[in-house]
């Protein structure tokens, strides 16, 4: 039977990847206390549904930053695909096309932001702000050409991540593989998680670019009046 629910198409990975591979996919940092209460607050969520509305069907189509998605999800910036599919980044793409929803991109993906985009997919593009503010801007630059339509960044990541159910840092890809949103060769080595990364740099990146910008990985309340007043557009708690 096909899944119908995430657990049962987390289940169906499971049993489908090399399990060093799912527990790369499936992990979270160190002892992964964060990632189950993450997983415990969630289910904490209730909808309390209001009745006789006279509405008629429902409606799950939303606007965001001036984009319409068919329904509140996006599919977050997540790094190789090809890992687990052969296509990758492009089917995901597909997918997202079909469903008339949006797609982050990652700056890690396995398939350049060129292609991705030519799935008609709506796009928004993830990245590290770099401390080469030239890469940077190259970085931007490509993605306004490919037709993205936001700029995340991920500002929760002033080092790499380390976890204990997935051991190694996947520093390096297997051979065929590469990242060519990082252009060359597509190292993953090339990108620099600094903490020396401040409001500055958004501050910079605000002056590079029209596109919206969404700082993603706030928590603290402060820092999410601080992303206003530096130009964000909007941000993710994550």
């Amino acid at each position: 039977m096909d899944p119908v629910n995430l657990r049962e198409y987390e289940q169906a990975a499971k049993d489908r990847l090399d399990p060093d591979l799912y527990d790369y996919f499936a992990g979270g940092a160190q002892d992964e206390v964060t990632l189950r209460a993450n997983e415990a607050a969630f289910r904490r969520l209730m909808l309390v549904p209001r009745v006789l509305t006279g509405a008629g069907e429902p409606a799950l189509d939303v606007t965001i930053l001036g984009r319409t998605a068919s329904m509140p999800v996006l599919v977050a910036p997540t790094a190789f695909h090809r890992l687990a599919h052969p296509e990758g980044e492009l089917a995901t793409g597909r997918a997202v096309a079909a469903a008339g929803g949006i797609m982050i991109t990652a700056m890690l993906s396995t398939v350049a932001m060129e292609e991705v985009a030519a799935t008609g997919a709506e796009l928004w593009f993830q990245f590290y702000l770099q401390p080469d503010p030239g890469y940077t801007e190259h970085l931007v630059r490509r993605a306004e050409a490919a037709g993205c339509r936001a700029l995340v960044i991920t500002v929760d990541s002033p080092a790499l991540r380390t976890g204990e159910r997935a051991r190694s840092a996947l520093l390096e890809l297997p051979a065929g593989l590469s990242c060519p949103n990082l252009g060359g060769d597509g190292d993953i080595r090339q990108v620099t998680l600094s903490p020396e990364i401040s409001w500055e740099h958004v501050d910079r990146l605000r002056r590079t670019t029209s596109l919206p910008i969404v700082l993603k990985g706030i928590l603290h309340p402060a820092d999410a009046a601080l992303a206003v007043a530096h130009g964000a557009d909007a941000i993710i708690v994550s």
